[in-house]
């Protein structure tokens, strides 16, 4: 007997046209969105780069980027103590309603209730924490390595952080607490956390106003 083989029909280059846009759509709909990035990225970069392309040396200037990077971080640690001193003598005693994910317990939430005065004050305080882990860790670098570039970054780039701060723009910038200064903050943009569609505990976090109460503010649990 003889053996038939049977060959599809080609497919219209139309019809693959056609679906390859259709694939295109679904792909692109699927996409996560385009992580959020800001200017101040891109500042020690090319910092970096224009050092590197210019061959400045700023091993002359040592004493001087020493004495720049305990301005920088005295004036950042005093703002953030300005602004929890103003945060008190407010006393705004309107409560929200924080949802965070605990840092023990991954995947479990915790809801507390605080005042807007307490949580500026906290938020304050935790500022003022990092900030001084911040100088111990760029003091170490410089001590163990003697690079004068840790210390150049962070007198340009604390000021920067500064100004963006939520709670500076409002207590001493006199902005509004809306829409990316509305309480509770979210966390600093994380572009590799976001590509990798990392911890979204951040866009759960909702706020609720309430009437404030008579009285001295407390926290909730």
């Amino acid at each position: 007997p003889s053996l038939i083989c049977a060959r599809a029909a080609p497919t219209p280059p139309l019809t693959r046209a056609r679906a390859g846009r259709a694939r295109s759509t679904t792909m692109a709909g699927d996409a996560p969105p385009a992580p959020e990035l800001s200017p101040k990225m891109l500042v020690v970069p090319c910092l970096m780069m224009a050092v590197k392309f210019l061959k400045l040396d700023f091993a002359p200037y040592v004493e001087q980027l020493r004495i720049g990077f305990g301005c920088a971080c005295a004036l950042t640690l005093g703002v953030h103590f300005l602004v929890k001193s103003i945060a008190a003598g407010k006393a705004d005693a309107t409560e929200i309603t924080v949802t965070t994910t605990n840092p023990m317990k991954p995947g479990e939430k915790e809801t507390k209730t605080w005042t807007i005065c307490n949580y500026d004050q906290a938020e304050a305080l935790k500022k003022v924490k990092s900030g001084l882990v911040s100088v111990c860790m760029v003091s170490a670098m410089h001590y163990k390595w003697g690079s004068p570039m840790p210390l150049l970054f962070q007198c340009i780039m604390q000021p920067m952080n500064l100004l963006d701060d939520p709670l500076v723009q409002i207590h001493l910038l006199g902005k509004k607490p809306e829409g990316k200064l509305e309480r509770p903050f979210k966390a600093p943009p994380n572009p590799l956390a976001d590509l990798l569609g990392g911890d979204k505990a951040a866009d759960d976090d909702k706020a609720v106003a309430r009437k404030p109460k008579a009285g001295n503010p407390k926290k909730k649990d």
